[in-house]
C-alpha cells in the first residue's frame, strides 16, 4: 500500500470513527442544553492526529458536517464547532510531541503532562468555539460559563478515555495478557459493568455517585500491574456503559441546565481512571527502579548475586571478630568443551542449572554468587573447616552426577573447588579471594574436579 491510499485509507476511517462516536456521544445530548456529558470522540480525534499527523485532523470537519445534518444545525455553528474540534485536537497532539512524552505513558511525568496538555488543555479550546457557536445559534437564554464547563465536561471525559486508551494501544503494538492476568482483568471487567450499571440506575439519586466510588480500589489494583492498557480499558468499559445508559435513563436525568447526578458521575468517572492511571505510571517506575537496583547486584543469567554484591559480603563477613568463615571458590571443568560442541545458548542452561545444584547444596545464611564465565564462589557463613569441606564434598558430587544431553551427545561438567578460612587478620576481601583461588588452581592442576584447601600459606589437598 503506497503513501497516498494508506493517507486515504486513515483518513476516512478518521471521518467514520469520529461521525459514530459523535453520534455515540449524542445518546446522552442535554434535552436543555444540546450538550452531551461524553464525547468520545474528541479523545479519537486527538488520537489519530497524534498516531497519522496534524493533518489528519482536518477530517474532523466532514465528520462535523455529517453530525450537523443529522442534528439540523446550520451551516455557521457546524464551521465554528469543526474549527475549534480541530484545534482541540491538533494543538495537543502537537504540543506532546514536541514534549517527546512516552505515548505508553509508562512514566509518571508524561502522564500528568498528557493529562494537563490533552484532557484538560484541549477541551478548553473546543469548549470555547462550541460556547461560541451556541451564541450564534442564539443560545443566549443560558449561562454562558455553565455551558463552558458542561461542554468541557463532556470532552475532557472522553479525551482522557479515548485519547489515552489510543494513545497507549498503538504505542504497546502487541497485547499479550497471561493466563493469571486475563483472569483478573476479566473479573475486574464484571466488577466495573455491574457497579457502574448499578450506578447508573440510581442516577436520579445521591447514591449514583456513592456507588461509583467502589469502583476506585478496582482500578488501583488492576493499576498495581504497572500497566496503563488494563487501567484505560476499564474506564473504556464503564463510559461505554454511560453511553449505553441512555437507553433506561428517565427523562429527567438529561432534562437539565445544571451539574446533575449524571454529570457528578461522569466527573466522578473521570476522577477514577486518572487516579488509575497515575498509580499505574507510579508503579512502572517503582518496577523499573528496583529493576536496575536488582541488576546491579544480581548476575541476569542465573539470578545469583554478581561479584560486586559478593565482594561486598565477603567484606562484611571479615569484619565479623569470634566467627568461623569459610569461602568456596568454584570453577567448572569440561565446560569450554560443552559450550564449543553445543554453543553458547547450551552454555547459558547449564550454568543455570548448575546454579539451581549449588543453590540447593548451600544453607540458608550462606552466600552464593557468579562471579563472572563458569566461576562461582560461597560464603559459608559461621562454618567449621571440616563442615566446610563436607559442603563443598556435596558440590562437588552433584555437579559431577549432572548431565546435559544436546544435540552432539550426552555432555558431563565437573567443578574444581578451592576452600579458604576467613581469618580475621585478612587484610582485605581481595586476599581472601586470592587465598581459595590458588587453592582452585592447585585443584585443576592436580586433576580437576576434586578439592583443595588453603592452609597456611600451602594449598593441600582435602
Amino acid at each position: 500500500m503506497n503513501r497516498t491510499v494508506r493517507q486515504a485509507v486513515v483518513f476516512l476511517l478518521f471521518v467514520g470513527g469520529y461521525f459514530v462516536l459523535g453520534l455515540a456521544g449524542l445518546q446522552l445530548q442535554s434535552a436543555q442544553t444540546g450538550i452531551s456529558p461524553v464525547w468520545p470522540a474528541s479523545g479519537f480525534a486527538f488520537a489519530m492526529a497524534y498516531w497519522f499527523g496534524l493533518g489528519q485532523s482536518i477530517a474532523i470537519a466532514p465528520a462535523m458536517l455529517g453530525l450537523g445534518w443529522v442534528l439540523g444545525l446550520p451551516l455557521e455553528v457546524v464551521l465554528v464547532s469543526a474549527a475549534g474540534s480541530i484545534l482541540e485536537a491538533a494543538v495537543p497532539a502537537y504540543l506532546l510531541r514536541r514534549a517527546g512524552i512516552d505515548p505508553g505513558l509508562r512514566h509518571l511525568r508524561d502522564t500528568l503532562m498528557f493529562v494537563a496538555i490533552g484532557p484538560v488543555l484541549g477541551p478548553m479550546i473546543g469548549a470555547s468555539a462550541g460556547s461560541v457557536a451556541f451564541l450564534v445559534l442564539g443560545g443566549s437564554d443560558f449561562d454562558l460559563l455553565r455551558l463552558w464547563l458542561l461542554w468541557w465536561l463532556g470532552n475532557s471525559v472522553g479525551f482522557l478515555l479515548a485519547g489515552g486508551f489510543g494513545l497507549v494501544v498503538l504505542a504497546r503494538r502487541s497485547i499479550r495478557l497471561g493466563g493469571k492476568s486475563l483472569l483478573e482483568l476479566l473479573l475486574a471487567f464484571g466488577i466495573v459493568i455491574v457497579v457502574t450499571g448499578i450506578g447508573l440506575l440510581q442516577v436520579t439519586q445521591i447514591w449514583s455517585p456513592l456507588v461509583l466510588y467502589l469502583l476506585i480500589p478496582v482500578f488501583i489494583l488492576v493499576a498495581q500491574r504497572g500497566d496503563q492498557f488494563p487501567v484505560l480499558l476499564l474506564g473504556v468499559v464503564a463510559i461505554s456503559i454511560v453511553l449505553l445508559s441512555a437507553t433506561w435513563l428517565p427523562a429527567e436525568s438529561l432534562a437539565q441546565t445544571d451539574l446533575g447526578i449524571l454529570y457528578l458521575d461522569v466527573s466522578l468517572l473521570w476522577i477514577v481512571v486518572f487516579t488509575g492511571m497515575v498509580v499505574s505510571s507510579a508503579r512502572q517506575e517503582m518496577h523499573a527502579r528496583e529493576q536496575v537496583s536488582w541488576l546491579a547486584r544480581h548476575d541476569p543469567l542465573t539470578r545469583l548475586l554478581n561479584r560486586h554484591a559478593f565482594m561486598e559480603s565477603l567484606e562484611q563477613a571479615l569484619a565479623m571478630k569470634n566467627v568461623n568463615h569459610a569461602l568456596l571458590y568454584l570453577d567448572l571443568d569440561r565446560f569450554k568443551d560443552l559450550n564449543d560442541a553445543e554453543g553458547h545458548r547450551a552454555g547459558d542452561q547449564v550454568l543455570r542449572d548448575v546454579s539451581v545444584l549449588l543453590s540447593q547444596e548451600v544453607r540458608g545464611g550462606d552466600t552464593l554468587a557468579r562471579l563472572g564465565g563458569d566461576e562461582f564462589a560461597v560464603i559459608l557463613a559461621d562454618c567449621a573447616l571440616l563442615d566446610a569441606c563436607a559442603i563443598a564434598e556435596n558440590i562437588r558430587g552433584v555437579v559431577q552426577r549432572y548431565e546435559y544431553r544436546g544435540k552432539q551427545g550426552l555432555h558431563r561438567v565437573e567443578v574444581s573447588v578451592g576452600l579458604a578460612e576467613l581469618a580475621p587478620d585478612q587484610s582485605s576481601p581481595e586476599d581472601a579471594m586470592h587465598d581459595a583461588d590458588s587453592a582452585c588452581y592447585e585443584a585443576k592442576r592436580a586433576g580437576r574436579n576434586r578439592i583443595w584447601v588453603y592452609a597456611g600459606g600451602d594449598p593441600a589437598s582435602a
